[in-house]
């Protein structure tokens, strides 16, 4: 798997202060097994960031039906008729 870059960005603590903020997102997580409802563990080892998953947070068809490709949907033709 390539390294992905990410910036890092401000967040909001306690009475507005701002703190470092990391969003981790993309489809490229599916594949790595994290989807949506897992639960991870984040550990420090000197200036690295480890994160695994710890627990699932969904079903086996929930993951089935997260990780097929979408279907394309083509709107139809929509034909106006005018009346004079």
């Amino acid at each position: 798997m390539q390294a992905k870059e990410l910036k890092i960005y401000k967040g909001s603590g306690r009475n507005y202060t701002p703190v470092p903020q990391i969003i981790i997102q993309g489809k490229w997580l599916r594949p790595l097994g994290f989807f949506v409802g897992d639960k991870v563990t984040v550990t420090q080892e000197g200036s690295r960031l480890i994160i695994e998953k710890s627990e699932d947070g969904h079903g086996a068809e929930e993951e089935a039906a997260m990780v097929a490709e979408p279907c394309h949907y083509e709107a139809p033709v929509r034909r106006e008729t005018w009346l004079i």
